[in-house]
């Protein structure tokens, strides 16, 4: 079971093993699957603003040039990496706790 709950800590660390979790019987364990689904949610969730930033970047881009406006990408990488990594360790202290509010 320890290395299941490695499995949920890495899941919110790089996104394969969350893939994983949700993919496999994993997700029937109830901490492991709950913790995957999330990791992944969270994980596409970075994804998806990090394009959208790339994008909004190369439009304002092709406008007009702004010199290191690409360092934003790079503060929202490291940002959403840090949370990633914070709700890591959340997961690996036991916390069943949820990324949006009810």
């Amino acid at each position: 079971m320890k290395s299941a709950k490695l499995l949920a800590v890495l899941a919110y660390v790089c996104w394969v093993p969350a893939l994983y979790i949700v993919l496999t019987k994993l997700r029937k364990d109830e901490f492991v699957g709950f913790h995957g689904g999330q990791a992944l949610v969270l994980w596409t969730l970075i994804f998806a603003g990090f394009f959208a930033l790339r994008f909004l970047v190369n439009l304002l881009w092709s406008v007009f040039y702004i010199p290191y406006l690409d360092l934003i990408e790079v503060l929202f990488a490291f940002g959403a990496w840090g949370y990633a990594l914070s709700c890591g360790v959340r997961c690996a202290q036991g916390e069943m706790f949820s990324l949006w509010p009810r």
